[in-house]
């Protein structure tokens, strides 16, 4: 019966003139898009939908690191739940304000500069194994035609309602779509840089860490934004002080060239990732590549989330005891200060408040412990070699 409905509909649709079949086509699959559970009821096969579209709105994404890695994990997780293989992305801004989502970013991020501060974001897209084309977008009619034109083909997240109404994903993420997967599975995608990065970062170990043993710190000091989440820089110098006799480690610091504080340089067991002019890309692959991984809960610490290595992540500004997550079971509590998330393993901890020297030498103690250095030194060593600099081929 439906088959037959279907072609009478067909049959129907060609006496119209093309355009106005175009036209009506476009309005269907945007309808779609915008109610996608009434949309599949009108147009139930979505069998063709071969790949996923991800939108990125600036006017209420932030300009952030770790918020794009959220949604890389988001796109992993759609993957998974829709049996594809391929992620398109998609960053939207307003030319007029394009930094609209935060006080800060709309100060800094104006139309002249717009392009620039997106060209230090769009490495972070190849975190994402299924990466297919990207797209920036300064028109919003602009990417409702692609929806609207290729909607057959694609399953689009966030919703378009969702859009409309300027939600912000990162909640959205953790609460649904990460419960709903490991409640079903009982694990998460594993977020992942590409192997070109991957074999860079182990080359860089082998030259500059090895016989050590690589341990990435990410470091917060950022004077203009969210300043109650920087790092107390006194306690990280104890603790590399600390270590500097004791254990056979080279702290790979991982951090904005501002944000680098001279007295690092005077530590023996200290390498700054940024005096070998490592970019955002190159960050996230030392952080994948590492031991494990310390530090403040900012941009690279999303990549440790989403993935199996050991860390210890501050939460200085104490959202983990916040109404932030909303299932009682996504914060699991260790001690009066320790918590991790409910995916996470044993070793891949959060601490809630200020760090002290104290905390940081005993985590620290207790994380190396725990820690086959064999294993992570063959992980090294049996990368492949790559042949020349990996960002110093283009003249």
């Amino acid at each position: 019966m439906m088959s037959k409905l279907k072609g009478m509909v067909r049959a129907l649709g060609r006496l119209l003139p093309l355009p106005l079949r175009i036209g009506i086509r476009r309005l269907l699959w945007f309808f779609m898009w915008v109610t996608p559970r009434i949309g599949g009821i009108v147009v139930p096969n979505t069998a063709t939908r071969q790949r996923i579209l991800l939108v990125y709105d600036t006017s209420t994404q932030p300009f952030s690191v770790g918020d794009i890695l959220i949604c890389q994990e988001a796109a992993l997780v759609l993957c998974e739940k829709h049996q594809v293989n391929t992620v398109d992305f998609a960053i939207l801004y307003d030319p007029v304000s394009p930094g609209a989502s935060n006080p800060v970013f709309a100060k800094a991020i104006t139309q002249g500069s717009v392009m620039y501060h997106l060209a230090s974001l769009l490495p972070l897209v190849q975190v994402n194994q299924n990466l297919g084309s990207f797209f920036v977008f300064n028109s919003r009619e602009q990417l409702i035609r692609l929806i609207a034109d290729n909607a057959d083909q694609y399953v689009v997240w966030p919703e378009g309602w969702r859009v409309a109404i300027h939600e912000y994903l990162n909640p959205l993420v953790f609460n649904k779509l990460l419960v709903e997967h490991y409640d079903q599975h009982g694990s998460i995608p594993h977020l992942s840089c590409s192997p070109l990065l991957m074999g860079w970062a182990a080359q860089f170990y082998r030259r500059h860490v090895s016989p050590q043993v690589a341990v990435t710190v990410n470091l917060r000091n950022n004077p203009a934004w969210d300043t109650h989440r920087n790092s107390q820089m006194d306690s990280w110098l104890a603790l590399f002080k600390y270590c500097e006799q004791r254990y056979p480690v080279k702290f790979v610091i991982l951090c904005a060239r501002a944000e680098i504080d001279d007295r690092l340089r005077k530590c023996s067991n200290v390498l700054l990732a940024k005096d070998h002019d490592s970019t955002i890309e190159q960050d996230l692959a030392l952080l994948q590549m590492s031991a494990m991984h310390m530090g403040a809960g900012s941009g690279p610490v999303s990549m440790a989330w989403f993935g199996a290595k050991p860390y210890l992540m501050i939460d200085n500004a104490a959202i983990m005891d916040g109404e932030f997550y909303r299932h009682d079971h996504m914060v699991v509590r260790v001690d009066d200060r320790i918590r991790r998330f409910w995916f996470a393993s044993d070793e891949q901890r959060i601490h809630v408040g200020l760090e002290t020297d104290e905390l940081l030498i005993t985590e620290f103690d207790r994380m190396y412990r725990a820690l086959d250095v064999s294993a992570w030194q063959d992980s090294i060593n049996t990368a492949p070699q790559l042949d020349g600099q990996l960002n110093s081929w283009l003249r």
